[in-house]
């Protein structure tokens, strides 16, 4: 690497200092710094921890932002139809207890029914702690290091709400910010606490070239918070408190959100780490904290022979097309270590 590119062009992808203070020296509007800053959380972290590397985000998104045609599900429906016309078998809402482990290899999976299902090589896509805390049976445990939950990436709550907006005309995707940004970064990785002020994302999703918009909207709204979900459960008293201190910082912004209690479905970090074994609620694996955090994520391959990993917790990093990138990586990994 470093004779294709010297150490100088290297050390111009600001892997230091942090993307906050990098932000900074670019922009004497903190609210410009708050909008660039934002683009650490894409990968589930804070922008005062975060390599100024990220900066190179914004420069992506200026050719625009993908949509996918008929929602994001239509992404999973695809691959899904594409596996079985490949003859694929899928077992859905099927939980898997272990690995099965001989001779120090994997050698396929036993669901929780007691069915036992062999293979040449068995590949993971969930949260690679669960592998770590024995979820899928200790003798696959060592596979992957575990890892301190002070590393976990941001969770979230979140709220699908079917209403009506009013106040000013709403984009596909919107972001609304509080005045303090560092405060919200410091209430959620230091103090493990939700903000009581929370910067609110909105995807207003029957707005934009795909939308189909009716009198009564389709909307995301959603709220960063720790992932502790492994260990905190939240009442529903708690959550409606939550989601009026997101709603309060709409209104304070100009735009209000109205709809029924039964027309709105909560999300909470306990709900994600149910879906996700092992996450706490983390919904992109270890943040990106500090100068070499990328460099710690597993590999395609684990420790375990016959055993890989995809998915947002390993190489590459989180997000679609960094997990799809993944799993790319972890059939070229395997099928290079068969054949």
């Amino acid at each position: 690497v470093l004779r294709e590119h010297p150490l100088s062009s290297l050390l111009a992808t600001r892997p230091s200092p942090d993307l906050w203070r990098a932000l900074g020296g670019f922009f004497s509007d903190e609210r410009l710094q708050q909008l660039f800053g934002r683009y650490a959380t894409y990968v589930g972290s804070s922008p005062l921890s975060t390599p100024a590397t990220l900066m190179l985000i914004a420069h992506v998104e200026l050719d625009g932002v993908w949509l996918v045609d008929g929602g994001m599900h239509r992404l999973a429906r695809t691959m899904a139809d594409l596996g079985q016309q490949l003859g694929v078998d899928l077992h859905l809402n099927t939980h898997v207890s272990e690995v099965l482990v001989k001779n120090r290899k994997a050698v396929g999976v036993r669901l929780d029914d007691g069915t036992a299902l062999t293979a040449d090589a068995v590949v993971f896509n969930g949260d690679t702690q669960a592998i770590a805390t024995g979820q899928l049976g200790e003798s696959a445990s060592s596979a992957v290091t575990l890892r301190p939950n002070r590393q976990r990436a941001l969770s979230a709550f979140t709220w699908c709400i079917k209403g009506q907006a009013s106040g000013f005309d709403l984009d596909h995707h919107n972001v609304f910010f509080e005045s303090n940004y560092p405060s919200e970064f410091n209430t959620i990785f230091e103090t493990r606490q939700v903000p009581s002020k929370p910067t609110v994302y909105v995807c207003a999703q029957d707005r934009g070239p795909a939308g189909n918009r009716n009198k009564a909207e389709r909307f995301l709204m959603l709220v960063n918070a720790p992932a502790n979900g492994d260990n905190r459960t939240w009442s529903t008293d708690e959550v409606n408190h939550i989601r009026d201190n997101a709603l309060a910082v709409l209104d304070r912004c100009g735009l209000t959100l109205s709809f029924r209690d039964e027309e709105c479905v909560a999300t909470t970090p306990t709900d994600w780490h149910s879906r996700f074994p092992g996450s706490g609620g983390s919904l992109y694996g270890s943040a990106s904290h500090g100068l070499w955090s990328s460099f710690t994520r597993s590999g395609a391959r684990s420790r375990l022979k016959g055993l890989y990993l995809s998915g947002g917790s390993v190489h590459p990093g989180p997000g679609v097309p960094m997990a799809t990138l993944s799993g790319r990586l972890a059939a070229r990994t395997l099928l290079s270590d068969i054949i």
